[in-house]
């Protein structure tokens, strides 16, 4: 089971007049304060939390929580907003899970991801300086810093997912970079392709999709 916290290094993107949201691979919904207070927010969460932020426990909770993978979610709701934080390398085909958010997002929606960058300073050094690449068990309380995660399917560098982006039909709306030590600069580290841990996008899709 992953730590959870509130990923306030993305809430510079979250459109605030969002009326409803959808968040995939919610943990314990702690970015349930991240959202608009009156919006409509369901979970998709695997994991069978007893921690989840429901709206019956905290102010402003989960309307709803799926305790299913992305796959097995069935409901024809649509949703202004999609969040991913650190989802999308997780899974094994990323197509198909972008084919799922462009389903159930509503004309005009924005789709929200975080990903790791594979170019960030600490996998450089370690690849060139050690010549290693080790894999870390996050799940084992191993802690990990970046892409070394060994449940991650998928690699992404800035460039890369831009180019997936393209070619599935979205459009980059904004871009952050996201660094702990560099937090008060994320517009500024998007121009970095080894800086941030992570990378920001807020997205739509192409209206000729």
């Amino acid at each position: 089971m992953y730590k959870n916290k509130v990923r306030r290094d993305i809430a510079m993107l979250v459109p605030q007049d969002a009326k409803s949201v959808l968040e995939i691979g919610a943990g314990a919904g702690v970015n349930c304060v991240l959202y608009p207070k009156n919006a409509y927010k369901v979970a998709i969460e695997p994991e069978n939390r007893t921690d989840a932020q429901t709206a019956d426990k905290v102010p402003g909770g989960f309307n709803e929580y799926h305790h299913v993978f992305y796959e097995q979610y069935t409901d024809d709701k649509k949703f202004d907003l999609i969040v991913m934080c650190d989802v999308l390398e997780h899974v094994n085909d990323p197509v198909d899970l972008i084919s799922f958010c462009k389903k159930h997002l509503n004309p005009n929606g924005h789709i929200l991801i975080s990903l790791p960058n594979f170019l960030s300073l600490e996998t450089i050094l370690q690849i060139i300086i050690l010549r290693d690449f080790r894999y870390v068990k996050v799940d084992q309380g191993e802690r990990c810093i970046g892409v070394l995660d060994v449940n991650h399917k998928t690699f992404w560098t800035k460039k890369s997912f831009l180019r997936f982006a393209k070619e599935n039909g979205l459009l980059v709306n904004q871009i952050i970079g996201i660094r702990k030590q560099l937090k008060f600069m994320p517009r500024l580290l998007r121009f970095s392709n080894f800086l941030p841990l992570q990378y920001g996008f807020l997205i739509s899709v192409a209206q000729n999709e």
